[in-house]
């Protein structure tokens, strides 16, 4: 039987700084015994908004496993500069680090100022630049004119599984090997149990901090645990952004309520639907 953990190259593995990502990744490594070929490369596309406990728990799987994990951050969405002459992989965006990379929405908000406008459930360009088109410009700078995109979705996420295998006309074909290993989200937490450190956060709170695909009510226990959090999305909604990230509320609206009555979100019960866990690697990782 093939090990579905041998990815041949040239392939990006797509590392959303989640548990499964991140135990995906692992896998990988173990079978190419914890060195990786040249043409397999490893990468994070960090928005701004990701929280400091996935930051930091990137870091700890980099330097645990003896990785290279690229960190990625957007730039600019120009293909052309003013003078019609194309703007350079490496130009469209930055290569940085743990200490380097943004932590207060500074790539995000650019792409908010560029756009003139929020984005939406139904209009998720922040995935699409942020992330997608990051990666993929890092693997043309690499000079790759094709490659395979690994991501790390489980057995138990079937659904997400078809998606991603659909055909594209991109310049990548996706890999699933946690599907084709048949794992499931009980093998992924046993495994994170045995290991010496973890991603410290909840399952509610997820890689995006205040992203807008999560329910109401984990905005409102995010808002309630970690007063201040949703002060930037409200900010871009009143100001770049010029309307709301959801249509039935705005993130200003989130902060009253919890202000009014903070005790009445407390220990908030959240559904456990997969698609509400609102992390962008898994979520958007047909595409990233």
């Amino acid at each position: 039987m093939t090990n579905p953990y041998l990815i041949g190259g040239p392939a990006l593995v797509s590392f959303s700084g989640g548990r499964t990502s991140a135990y995906m990744l692992w896998h990988i490594l173990d079978a190419y015994d914890g060195q990786l070929p040249d043409d397999v490369h490893v990468a994070f596309a960090n928005t701004g908004k990701e929280r400091e406990e996935t930051l930091r728990f990137v870091h700890d799987c980099a330097s645990h496993w003896g990785v290279r994990v690229r960190w990625l951050e957007w730039r600019t969405r120009r293909v052309k500069d003013d003078q019609g002459n194309v703007v350079p992989f490496d130009e469209r965006f930055e290569e940085v680090g743990f200490n380097s990379a943004s932590r207060q929405g500074e790539p995000f908000q650019r792409l908010i100022e560029a756009k003139c406008r929020t984005p939406n459930a139904v209009q998720r360009w922040c995935t699409q630049e942020l992330k997608v088109r990051v990666l993929k410009y890092f693997m043309q700078d690499q000079g790759y004119k094709h490659w395979v995109n690994v991501i790390g979705l489980r057995h138990d996420e079937g659904h997400r599984v078809q998606r991603s295998l659909k055909p594209t006309r991109q310049c990548w074909v996706n890999a699933v090997p946690l599907h084709e290993a048949k794992v499931d989200n009980r093998m992924v937490r046993a495994f994170w149990a045995a290991q010496p450190f973890d991603l410290q956060l909840l399952p509610f709170e997820g890689n995006c901090d205040g992203c807008f695909l999560k329910a109401r009510p984990k905005l409102w226990e995010i808002e309630r645990t970690a007063p201040g959090t949703l002060q930037w999305w409200s900010d871009m909604e009143e100001g770049p952004g010029k309307g709301r990230f959801v249509t039935e509320y705005s993130y200003r609206e989130l902060m009253r309520d919890v202000r009014r009555q903070p005790d009445m979100f407390a220990g908030g019960h959240f559904d456990l639907d997969p698609d509400m866990d609102a992390d962008c690697g898994s979520w958007c990782g047909e595409a990233a």
